[in-house]
Order: structure tokens, then sequence, then C-alpha cells
């Protein structure tokens, strides 16, 4: 936009500046100038999203906020969590769960607990705790609720919004990308992204993505590794679309830094940014395994048939340390240790059939339904006994528990 101003500004310079020729052109001589500008979105954010029972929609042809941030703004920012993507979003709030690396997001005032997250408009299918962007093609956000839409999530949750995450598929361009990574102190990585089409007219499609990132991050003594790769298939002519969605994530985290719980009425004065009041012995290791199958069946233009089933099978264990801090003057803290492992092996199934009416007014009458199988198995074993008894420690130096 500035830069059009800036040119359409110029040349009206030598007019002002010289009128007695200005006065010299006949009518039929001058000509209209027309400056025609359209803004670049420079922050990759889409007004469109997959509304569920709805399919996908664009913001302006339903009643509901929704947005996606598209896989050209997580290039651009290198975002290492979702979470991350999430900060660009002004009605969402990340923060972790008591002791663990699970982020948790506040949309609205509202919890989305992480288990909640759809993958391909499918719940239980997207990895727990940290979920790494470089396998998403967008992150959408819809505010206001959504089980209307979406089904009821599985946590009870997504009560103020939802956010729904659509792996990367084939475009119609071929693609080729490596990229290298540094951040913070010494963690380092790299990517690769690749993408195809072939046959008539472009009917099969593949891309394969993957990412790898390993090393210490700003805060002292906390080391994170994650690994992720995708790979998308899909086929399609003039009225049938079949797509394979395939993904495996292994996340690591030592020495996580824990969130912490204020036991006073007074605030205490905030640790420096890269202290480190976690144990050393405390981590957690997580990876999944998943995939969505989807088919679309047209008939005619004005009828679409449609189903989904996806699965994961997920495991993780970890040992959490959460602290309450017990002095707000001193620092003086109780700190607690938690061995956790678990399972998950979870599907689930979403169907619809879409038919639009008439002409210049346009009716869509939609059915739909969906399905989630949650199976998970757990343990827990309290390290400094019974309960959460826990050990001394101190947010500004804190002593190393054997």
């Amino acid at each position: 936009m500035t830069r059009y101003t800036l040119l359409a500004a110029a040349a009206l310079v030598p007019v002002l500046s010289t009128p007695a020729s200005a006065q010299d052109v006949s009518a039929e001589e001058m000509n209209d100038i027309v400056v025609v500008a359209k803004a670049l979105n420079a922050t990759q954010v889409m007004g469109e999203g997959d509304l569920g029972a709805l399919g996908r929609k664009r913001a302006e042809d339903v009643p509901f906020t929704i947005r996606a941030y598209n896989e050209a703004l997580i290039l651009n920012q290198q975002p290492q969590t979702l979470g991350q993507v999430l900060e660009n979003d002004p009605t969402v709030r990340t923060s972790y769960g008591f002791g663990n690396a699970a982020e948790q997001f506040v949309i609205r005032g509202f919890a989305l607990y992480g288990d909640d997250v759809g993958l391909n408009g499918l719940y239980g299918i997207a990895p727990r705790q940290l979920i790494a962007p470089e396998l998403f093609q967008s992150v959408e956000v819809l505010n206001g609720a959504s089980a209307f839409l979406n089904g009821a999530a599985p946590g009870g949750t997504s009560i103020g919004g939802s956010v729904n995450l659509q792996l990367k598929r084939a475009g119609d361009d071929a693609l080729n990308r490596v990229t290298v990574g540094y951040i913070s102190d010494a963690n380092f990585g790299g990517s690769f992204d690749v993408s195809r089409r072939f046959g008539d007219d472009g009917a099969v499609g593949v891309r394969v993505n993957a990412a790898f990132r390993s090393g210490d991050v700003a805060i002292d003594g906390e080391f994170r590794r994650t690994a992720v790769i995708g790979a998308a298939f899909d086929w399609r002519d003039d009225n049938t679309r079949l797509f394979l969605d395939l993904g495996y994530q292994r996340v690591e985290v030592d020495g996580l830094r824990p969130k912490v719980t204020i036991g006073t009425a007074t605030i205490p004065t905030v640790p420096e940014a890269s202290a480190n009041y976690a144990q050393p012995w405390s981590y957690t290791d997580l990876r999944d395994v998943f995939g969505v199958l989807r088919f679309e069946q047209d008939f005619g233009d004005n009828a679409m048939f449609h189903i989904s089933a996806g699965a994961r099978d997920g495991s993780e264990q970890g040992i959490y340390g959460g602290i309450t801090v017990l002095d707000a003057a001193t620092g003086v803290a109780n700190g607690n240790g938690l061995y956790v492992p678990r399972t998950d092996n979870n599907e689930a199934v979403e169907a619809g059939f879409t038919v639009k009416l008439g002409n210049a007014i346009t009716q869509e009458i939609n059915f739909g339904g969906s399905a989630v199988w949650q199976v998970n198995r757990n343990a827990f074993d309290f390290l400094y006994g019974p309960g959460f008894a826990g050990f001394a420690t101190n947010i500004y130096d804190a002593p190393e528990v054997a």
C-alpha cells in the first residue's frame, strides 16, 4: 500500500509544479491513471477452517469467529510447540500442567486441555502434552462453544473455543525445502519438506516432511529434543477424493522447569528468567504414532458424502516435579517427585452428508456424526513420602535432592 501511494504522489509532482504545461495538453490526450493495490497477508492468517458437521467454511459465511494460522507463519516464526503458534491469537493463553510439560490453553477464559485438540477434525488423535508444529498445514482456532460442530470434547473442555490441526498435504506445485536452525544456547536442528503430484492432471499427491532439533535451551539445565516425520498421500478425480495422513512424534525434555504454585498471600519476587528450580532427575519422554484416512464422494454439483477415521498409539513416561512456595520473602518452597508411565490407544470416526439447495438464495443441509474410543493406562509412584509430602527446596537457590 505504501509503495503505490508514493508512486502516485511522485506522478503528481510535475503536474503541480508546471501548471502551464498541463494547460497545453488537450482533453483527448489526457489518460486516466488507475492505481490498484492489494494488501499482502503479511501475518499468514486465513479466515477459514474446518467446522466439523458444516465442513470447511470461510469466516464470512458462518456466524462464528474462526482463524487459521498457516504453514507460512509456522515456517517464518519457527515455533517449537503448538503454544508458541497460538501466541499469535489474542484470545488464547498458554500455561503448563502441574509439574509436567503439558501445554494447557485458555480460550476466552475457559480451559482447553491438550487432549481436546483436534486433528483433521477428529478428537483423540493429536499427540498429548507437547505438539511440534512442523507437521501441520494450518492451526485453526474457533471461538465459542463447538460441541454442535465437532462433537463433545473427550476431556470436557473446549467451552470457550477449540483448536484443530490440519496435517500437511501435497499442493498443486512441486516443493523442495531444506532448513537448518539454531535456537537459544545450544539447540540445533533442521527440517526437510518435499511434495510432488503424479499421473494425469496430478491425480496422485505425495508429501513427506520431517524435523529434528536437540540441545540446551535458554533455561539453565533444561535440555530438549524433538523428532517428527509426516507423510501424506492423496488421490483425486472429478468426483472422488481419498486422503491418507500419517505422523510420528518423539519429544524428550530433561530438567524441565515446572510451574510454580503460590501457597502464600504474598507474591514472591520473580526469579531470573533463566533460573531453573527443577531437579536434574525430572524428565518427560513422549512418543506418538497417528494417522487419519478420509474419503470424499461428490454426487453431482450439490451433494457430497465424506467419512474420516483416525487412530493414535501413544506412550509416555516421566518424573514430574511440582513446586509450591511457602515463604514469599525467602523463596522457601515444597517440592515433590512423581513417576508416571502412561499408554494411549485411541480411535475416532466422523462422517457426514451435505446437500446444497437453491440458486440465487442457497441453503445447505448437513447430516453428520462422530465417535471417539479412548483407552489409557496410568500408574503413579510418589517418590518422596506418601501423597505429595515432598522435600524442601527454594525457587531462588534450589538444592539438588537425591
